[in-house]
Parts: structure tokens; C-alpha cells; sequence
């Protein structure tokens, strides 16, 4: 029994008056050293996973810290760009207000043209193709134009629609075609240099287009005639007139009577003969004049061509 348990003797002064014994089992003592031992290292382990947590928590804080000032960042410069985009919206629906009322101003000159001589665009018909396509025309004195801002396109348009003589000039019945014919009183074959619009003596005669009047007169066998420039490349030719009504040098728009259909000259009944020069070239007229057609022939019935 002796052998397991051990001895601790305390001497508290050094005349040994006072000495103390203690008995401990090697048991007790082997299970408290273990104890303790157990108890620093899980103090050791507690301590250190501690500070690993602390660690991480605070790097973890501080990448949370970054990462929300990036966001915080990023919100604000995805509110600027927002507001610039807003701003920017703001101005193209001012641009696009501004540019269908500049549109709406168009249509009404557009439309005011229209009304003057009661056209409307139909389908081109007759025969053949156009000996001066249209658009070609349209194309020839053309600036260079970006059709990015489509006002000026617009502008461009309405003033070439204004001096480009389009639709008849007169209501009636086309007795004779431009080209080869036999003349109605030498009954030779020619080539008509026109076409022949008849109806009663007295029908007005309007101007197709805007234009100024360059002759205004006697023409020998087309008796009283008028000749009016549209513009440096267009003139347009009436003969066979009862009566004048505007004098060389006047200024004409689309629409406006320039004269009274009749037979002077050599004519067999009343007619208008229409010549139009495109460059210095006669042209077939009705390459212009079945562009539009009345709107009051349409109710009523087109035009007849024999």
C-alpha cells in the first residue's frame, strides 16, 4: 500500500517546529497532471481557433468593406450614366416633338400645292416606261443631303415638287399623242412634238408648276401661245390659246390659270397643244402628266385618251 501513495512533507520554519505530512495517491496524482495538461491544451485550442475566428471575421469585414464601397461605387456611376440617359431621352423626344411638327408644317405646304389643282397620286398607267424617270429628275440638281435630319430632305422635296410640272394642265380629251402621227390637216405622217388636250373654247388652262413666264404671244401656226420656265432644266410649252392671261415675266404657281383654251393658229377645233423641254430635249409629256391625276376626273372618270 505503501508503494502507491507518495509523501509531502511541509516544513514551514526552519527549526522544524512546525512540519506538515501529506499522503497522496499516485493515482490522484497522475489523473490531476493529466487533467491539467487536458486543460491547456484545450485552453491552447479554444485560444487559438479564437483568434483564427477573429482573423477571418475581420478579414472577411474588410473584404465586406471593400466589396460594399465597389458597390457603392458602382451605384453611384450607374446613377450618373442614368441620369445622362434620362437627359438624353429628354432631348431626343424634344428633337422628335420638334421634328414631327416641323413634319406637320411640310404635309400642309404639301397639302396646300395638292388642293390648288384637286390632285392625288394614282397609279402611273399608259404605255411604256418613263423616257425621264422621275426620280432621276429629282436626283439631277441634287445636293449632297443627310438624310439623318429629314427636314431638309423634306424642304429639298418641296421645293423640287413645286417647279417639277406634274399632272395636266387642263380637263379634256387627248386627241393627239406625242410621236409619230398623221397631221389632221396635211394628213402627212410627223412626229408630234406634244400631246393635244381638247375640250370646249374657253376651258382654263392652269400651270403645273411654279414657274415664270418667258413668252407670252404669237407663235405662227400655234397661234396665241405661252412658254414658262419651272427651272434651269424644265420648260413647258402651250399653244393653240384663246386668250393670254399672264404677260412675259410674271411669276406663276401650280394651280394657277395662265390662260383660256381655244383655236388659234392652225387648229381644227379647240384644243391645247403641251410640249415640255427637259434640258433642251422635248420629252413625252405624259411622263409628267400621268404622275398625279384630278381627283375630280377620278369621281367623274379619267381622262380619255383616243
Amino acid at each position: 500500500m505503501g508503494k502507491d501513495r507518495l509523501q509531502v512533507i511541509v516544513i514551514e520554519d526552519e527549526l522544524a517546529n512546525n512540519v506538515k505530512r501529506f499522503s497522496l495517491s499516485r493515482k490522484i496524482l497522475w489523473g490531476g497532471t493529466i487533467f491539467v495538461l487536458l486543460f491547456v491544451s484545450f485552453t491552447v485550442a479554444v485560444t487559438s481557433y479564437a483568434y483564427f475566428v477573429t482573423r477571418k471575421s475581420k478579414e472577411y469585414f474588410l473584404e465586406s468593406t471593400r466589396e460594399i464601397k465597389e458597390l457603392r461605387s458602382k451605384v453611384a456611376q450607374l446613377q450618373k450614366e442614368n441620369s445622362t440617359l434620362k437627359a438624353r431621352v429628354a432631348s431626343l423626344e424634344r428633337e422628335r416633338k420638334e421634328t414631327i411638327e416641323e413634319l406637320a408644317r411640310r404635309v400642309e405646304i404639301i397639302d396646300s400645292i395638292m388642293k390648288k389643282v384637286g390632285i392625288e397620286v394614282s397609279q402611273i398607267g399608259g404605255e411604256g416606261g418613263l423616257a425621264v424617270p422621275l426620280d432621276k429628275l429629282l436626283k439631277e440638281e441634287r445636293p449632297a443631303v443627310d438624310f439623318s435630319d429629314i427636314i431638309p430632305g423634306i424642304d429639298y422635296l418641296i421645293k423640287n415638287f413645286k417647279t417639277t410640272p406634274l399632272g395636266y394642265p387642263t380637263y379634256g380629251r387627248i386627241t393627239s399623242d406625242f410621236g409619230l402621227r398623221r397631221n389632221p390637216i396635211t394628213h402627212r405622217l410627223e412626229f408630234h412634238l406634244g400631246v393635244d388636250i381638247a375640250n370646249k373654247w374657253g376651258t382654263p388652262v392652269r400651270a403645273p408648276a411654279d414657274g415664270t413666264v418667258i413668252k407670252a404671244g404669237w407663235c405662227g401656226l400655234m397661234g396665241k401661245c405661252l412658254e414658262i420656265r419651272h427651272n434651269k432644266d424644265i420648260v413647258t410649252y402651250y399653244g393653240h390659246l384663246a386668250k393670254l392671261l399672264v404677260r412675259k415675266g410674271d411669276r406663276v404657281e401650280r394651280g394657277q390659270i395662265i390662260g383660256l383654251m381655244g383655236n388659234s393658229g392652225r387648229s381644227t377645233g379647240p384644243h391645247l397643244h403641251y410640249t415640255i423641254r427637259f434640258k433642251d430635249r422635248i420629252v413625252n409629256p405624259h411622263d409628267f402628266m400621268e404622275v398625279f391625276t384630278n381627283a375630280k376626273e377620278e369621281r367623274g372618270g379619267k381622262r380619255r385618251r383616243n
